[in-house]
């Protein structure tokens, strides 16, 4: 039998005081809840501060996790978050990615073309200019216009007061622009209309399930540079992020309840009282409560309708969550050479041509999997080459549908098993076929998690991994506020992923703090 591998998470234990009143209580220790106690308590003194955790160890889908003496983990990278980091007092080793950001293979029928994506806005210009040299102009004129973009965003307000929205067309005039429009048509804005070139570009509107003519524009803009321009990952494993954090927020005072459901969220009057807990039998109370759980979760199942004004649940009915995702943990034998394989980049993705996000979409919409064998998306991560630990591969395969995965799993562990091992052999057989020759022979343990496994560990109905969808529907102020009808509840809903939820956790403080600690800024940027 393999020996246990310690991880940071496991050392990480409740300190609950079983106390009966809180300041403030949070919902959930992923990124956003544990930004948002750490953000609470460092511009805040005395406060009695609670997170309520369903799991035994902090960190949400942030996390790593150990199979027959392997290490896999659910994360791809960490983005630029340095100037947080530093503010909360995280120290980390971590690798940087200074040359190559992406490997990207295009499959389109017997056409297969390989591109290698520098880090840096500046380097990925000349990089393309150099492939696609009569498009230079086109593909200059792009990028230049979304770092400007970008930069604006820096100077919104989270939520404006009335001068605020009398200047934002004057300091944010390019975001004002294409508040409504997708990425799709920013691309033809600019003429990107070459095929091999539009299919590199719509690479980062597809990190999240979502195609370019239904993706925001900016939210893609800053998916693209905030992962580009800086990115990391930790040199040991990405659990270490999250335990970091939950220490420090315990030594500034927090406590933390780990293996506890919260059931219900009290509402008397329309304003929070605390929280019910699965198995107390008294609730425990606060004046203010954070949760960053999925909304169709948090606020339509805890909060409950009946105590939400109908035109809120009319908007969260209509409220369209991201994508779920199947992965595919693989721990290979040490006859594999992973090192040759070209795999040492935070992003390894294998796709079709142009058309296959919006296919698979579609297929996500109805409840089905757009996949088939001559249409996939999958991202590739090869871990163990930073850390150093027994080879590992880990093959993600976005957007998935929930399907019939949580029947199967609840009442026919068979099927559950056989459409486990069919879907996890088709991947695996796309990436033996275009990137790691002779994969399946090397594979000792195969870990498979699918969309009932996402549900399982966030309580999220549909397995979302990513929160809401980055639709230009539902971007800026079209995204569900993270004040809610209920006075005192708060629901931070910037945006997905480690730098969406550090931001998630900066402007609800901010906003509770009625804009002491950042100004009421959209982003990072403290008084």
């Amino acid at each position: 039998m393999a020996k246990k591998i310690k991880l940071a998470k496991d050392a990480v234990k409740s300190n609950f005081s079983n106390s009966e009143k809180y300041d403030m209580i949070i919902i959930g220790s992923g990124i956003s809840g544990l930004s948002s106690g750490l953000i609470w308590l460092k511009n805040t003194k005395g406060k009695r501060t609670l997170i309520i955790e369903k799991n035994s160890y902090p960190g949400g889908f942030v996390t790593a996790y150990e199979r027959g003496g392997y290490v896999f983990e659910t994360t791809q990278l960490l983005p630029d978050v340095v100037n947080v980091m530093d503010y909360l007092g995280l120290n980390m080793k971590l690798k940087e990615f200074k040359g190559t950001f992406m490997r990207r293979i295009v499959v389109d029928g017997d056409d297969v073309s390989e591109y290698k994506i520098p880090a840096g806005a500046d380097n990925f210009i000349k990089y393309l200019s150099s492939i696609f040299p009569e498009d230079k102009k086109n593909i200059e004129n792009f990028m230049n216009y979304g770092v400007e973009l970008f930069a604006q965003v820096r100077k919104l307000k989270t939520i404006p007061t009335f001068k605020d929205k009398i200047t934002t067309p004057f300091v944010a005039p390019k975001v004002i622009a294409n508040l409504n429009k997708t990425y799709s048509e920013l691309l033809d804005k600019f003429n990107i209309t070459n095929t091999k070139l539009r299919e590199v570009m719509e690479t980062f509107s597809a990190f999240s399930g979502v195609p370019s003519d239904r993706a925001s524009a900016v939210m893609s803009y800053g998916a693209m540079l905030s992962s580009m321009n800086r990115c990391f990952r930790p040199y040991g494993y990405f659990d270490e992020l999250p335990a970091k954090m939950a220490g420090l927020f315990k030594n500034l005072g927090g406590e933390i309840r780990f293996s506890s459901a919260v059931e219900k969220i009290i509402v008397k009057d329309g304003r929070v009282k605390g929280v019910m807990v699965k198995g107390d039998s008294s609730m425990i109370s606060a004046d203010m409560v954070i949760t960053t759980l999925d909304p169709m979760l948090g606020m339509r199942k805890l909060v409950g309708d009946e105590n939400l004004p109908e035109k809120y649940v009319k908007r969260l009915e209509n409220t369209l969550m991201s994508p779920s995702s199947i992965n595919i943990a693989l721990g290979l034998d040490d006859k594999i050479d992973l090192a040759k394989m070209d795999l040492d980049y935070p992003y390894n993705v294998l796709s079709t041509g142009l058309g296959t996000t919006e296919a698979l979409f579609e297929g996500f919409l109805a409840g089905d999997n757009g996949f088939a064998e001559d249409r996939f998306h999958a991202g590739v991560l090869c871990p163990s080459l930073t850390t150093g630990a027994k080879n590992t591969i880990t093959i993600r395969g976005v957007p998935f549908a929930l399907n019939g995965w949580l029947d199967w799993r609840k009442n026919d562990p068979k099927k559950y098993a056989a459409e486990k091992e069919r879907w996890g052999d088709y991947f695996i057989d796309k990436i033996e076929r275009y990137m790691i020759p002779n994969l399946s022979k090397h594979i000792v343990v195969k870990d498979i998690a699918t969309p009932a496994t996402y549900s399982r560990y966030s309580g999220s109905p549909t397995g979302s991994i990513y929160d809401m969808a980055t639709l230009v529907t539902q971007f800026g102020p079209k995204r569900l506020p993270m004040k809610t009808p209920i006075e005192n509840l708060f629901q931070p809903k910037f945006a997905h992923g480690i730098y969406g939820g550090m931001m998630n956790g900066v402007q609800v403080v901010d906003l509770i703090l009625d804009r002491a600690f950042n100004d009421g800024n959209s982003l990072f940027n403290p008084r």
